[in-house]
């Protein structure tokens, strides 16, 4: 009877320890020669690609959250003269923006695959154009809002930080509206199409529109999208352009569309690289004429300059647009060299 009482007592440990213990959610870079996985320096408006690859416990991956933190923040420090006297403290605030938010489905694949399931999600994006750091977070959750997250850290300096006017380069690549192609929708998701001529900040569609409103916020940041009806030609326009840029209002309120000015000028790119004083940049938007549309550029050539004005927490800023480079076709490529006051 007492050697009973023993296997008794004994065999709830026994099948404890047989059982399944259940594993923290994990989430980790995938490093490679070409991927972007830990903390570096990297040159402005620099295009990176960063994958993460995540995999659940006992309850289904759920959710990716993708959190960006700037400091300081995006606008370019106005630098005194001389630049010693700049005081540090009077640098843009830091800034954090929501860049990705997406409810997830798992993928189960191999003989015994993870409970909750595995997630792969590559990040293909563009650092700041302006000097400072920038901190990605990704966070993954599960059913049970388990979480795993990882981060790292960019370094931008940018040469000519102290220049009287804010420069960069943006590459645009919108996809044509009458491509039907089974990819097309995850194209039109993920290409940089959306940007903010004061910072040079390019965002993708999912960025500034999700199904969870959690990056509404962004759009405010928007001062001229990208499109093209079918590779053949390419325009910029205003959010408040209701012709060629189609909103919806519940997914993207009117009260955040920005009503960016865009003039046309007689300029080509020798006078571009020319003007290289706030005045200069001024006297072009003075003498510059409306587009048949205000909130449109019509369609593009290389090397048309295109004038512009945004407001930014009501001070305005005036700057030029060069096309640089335009490739057409079934993936069409606009490259834009921007010149904007501080």
């Amino acid at each position: 009877m007492r050697f009973r009482f023993l296997m008794l007592f004994c065999l709830p440990v026994l099948l404890g320890a047989c059982s399944k213990t259940s594993r923290p959610v994990q989430l980790d870079f995938v490093g490679s020669s070409t991927l972007t996985s830990g903390n570096k320096t990297v040159a402005a408006n620099d295009t990176l690609t960063t994958r993460i690859y995540a995999v659940g416990n006992q309850d289904s991956l759920r959710r990716l959250r993708v959190e960006v933190a700037y400091s300081p923040g995006l606008s370019p420090i106005n630098y005194p003269t001389p630049v010693s006297s700049f005081d540090p403290g009077n640098a843009p605030e830091g800034e954090t923006i929501v860049y990705l938010d997406t409810l997830v489905k798992p993928i189960y694949t191999g003989s015994r695959p993870p409970d909750g399931g595995e997630y792969l999600f590559n990040n293909a994006f563009v650092a700041r154009a302006t000097s400072g750091t920038e901190q990605w977070q990704y966070t993954i959750t599960d059913k049970k809002s388990e979480t795993a997250s990882r981060a790292l850290r960019l370094t931008v300096r940018k040469a000519d930080s102290a220049a009287v006017y804010h420069s960069y380069t943006a590459l645009l690549r919108p996809v044509p509206r009458n491509r039907t192609a089974n990819d097309a929708g995850l194209l039109r998701a993920t290409r940089r199409v959306y940007l903010n001529l004061r910072t040079g900040l390019q965002l993708p569609k999912y960025a500034v529109v999700n199904n969870l409103a959690t990056v509404q916020s962004n759009q405010l940041l928007v001062d001229l999208i990208c499109t093209s009806t079918d590779g053949t030609s390419v325009r910029l326009s205003s959010p408040t352009d209701t012709v060629n840029v189609k909103l919806n209002d519940g997914q993207w309120p009117r009260s955040h569309r920005n009503a960016t000015v865009l003039r046309a000028t007689r300029l080509n790119e020798t006078d571009f690289a020319n003007t290289t004083t706030v005045v200069g940049i001024n006297n072009a938007f003075t003498a510059s004429t409306p587009f048949t549309s205000a909130s449109s550029t019509g369609i593009l050539a290389k090397n048309q300059v295109v004038a512009f004005q945004v407001t930014e927490k009501g001070t305005t800023h005036t700057g030029l647009l060069l096309v640089s480079n335009l490739v057409l076709g079934t993936t069409p490529v606009l490259t834009c060299s921007v010149k904007v006051t501080k």
